[in-house]
């Protein structure tokens, strides 16, 4: 199964450790998990256990303009891109959550 995931909640959400959580699950049983971070969600990549779900093969994609915006540097591991590769995921996957 593909699993899409939406956060927009800055770290200090308790939404962010629900992704983290979530998505380290569904990665342990094997499922593919992409995450795109909007508004202040892309504060979530300066957090540490965002880029270790990267490392665990959960693809990260960062809306640049908001990361911009945010003076948000990039970071390895993480895309920064666009409202298209939010799109695309969202078109891709089985399941598609929000976190606002």
């Amino acid at each position: 199964m593909k699993l899409g995931i939406l956060l927009t909640s800055s770290p200090e959400n308790e939404n962010t450790n629900t992704v983290i959580s979530l998505s380290r699950s569904a990665r342990e049983q094997g499922h593919d998990v992409s995450i795109f971070l909007m508004y202040d969600g892309v504060y979530n990549v300066q957090k540490k256990e965002f880029a270790q779900l990267a490392d665990k093969g959960v693809r990260i994609a960062v809306c640049a303009l908001n990361a911009e915006q945010r003076s948000v540097q990039k970071v390895d591991g993480i895309m920064f891109g666009s409202q298209y590769d939010h799109a695309c995921i969202a078109g891709e996957v089985d399941r598609f959550i929000s976190f606002g």
